[in-house]
């Protein structure tokens, strides 16, 4: 298993901070509304929000369904190969996340995909992770997701009174 982001949507305030940081580590020209590419996106239902962003997916569907090789499963993230992408919308519609767009870079240059890389370039990790004020968001690999799993599955076992040492009649 890969690492990827995870998002607490209890902790998550929906301030975008995480968006901004993020379109200001991929880019070398000051943001502007032109220039804003975040790779993720901060989804707000009713009173709850919360950043949606790349998995990392083993087995991605969105380097499955690239025709061209755009999106290639690494060792530790799905990478982009830019000059590859012709904007197909393949990888967008199976992204079982919603975590893949595709957007026009310049006004001279074609369609390209976009989705969170980790911010592998940076030898700080994620910006995102670096810049939430509420520590909404984690960088989570197999073993800390396993931990997380079975902490929910108790919580959930002896809120419903079940006690875990003895199996249900």
């Amino acid at each position: 298993m890969t690492d990827f982001i995870l998002a607490d949507p209890a902790r998550c305030i929906g301030c975008r901070t995480c968006e901004v940081a993020c379109a200001s580590a991929h880019t070398t020209t000051p943001l502007t509304s032109s220039a804003f590419r975040p790779r993720l996106s901060v989804v707000k239902h009713g009173l709850v929000s919360v950043p949606v962003m790349c998995h990392q997916c083993e087995n991605a569907p969105c380097a499955a369904a690239c025709p061209t090789g755009a999106l290639v499963q690494g060792r530790t993230t799905v990478e982009i190969d830019e000059a590859r992408c012709i904007g197909c919308n393949s990888c967008v519609v199976v992204c079982p996340f919603g975590a893949v767009t595709i957007q026009r870079q310049t006004n001279t240059e074609g369609l390209k995909v976009i989705k969170c890389d980790l911010c592998v370039a940076s030898e700080n990790g994620p910006a995102c992770i670096s810049v939430c004020p509420t520590a909404a968001l984690s960088l989570t690999g197999a073993q800390a997701l396993a931990q997380l799993s079975g902490q929910r599955r108790s919580d959930t076992a002896i809120s419903a009174g079940v006690n875990e040492s003895k199996p249900r009649a």
